[in-house]
């Protein structure tokens, strides 16, 4: 029974992967909207890292597949105020 607990874990992790969304955020004039955002986004459940240029108006954002996704992460920033588009 272990080695099979063992292999379906195993299984999972390797389907479950990190994945890179590149968004463009409008609405951003500051680094407080910056971090409004950054703080939103972390909260997601599966997040991994998340790091922004204001300059460029741009949010990266590392998430494991298997917890997160775009929809739920343009939620977020959706939910601090802000419109964001690939």
């Amino acid at each position: 029974m272990k080695r099979l607990s063992l292999a379906l874990a195993l299984a999972f992790a390797v389907q479950a992967a990190e994945q890179s969304l590149s968004l463009k955020v409008e609405g951003w004039h500051s680094k407080g909207d910056v971090y409004k955002t950054e703080s939103a986004v972390q909260k997601v459940k599966g997040v991994i890292r998340v790091s922004s240029d204001l300059e460029a108006k741009t949010l990266t954002v590392v998430f494991d597949d298997a917890s997160a996704n775009a929809a739920a992460i343009q939620k977020a920033i959706s939910g601090a105020g802000y419109v964001s588009h690939r």
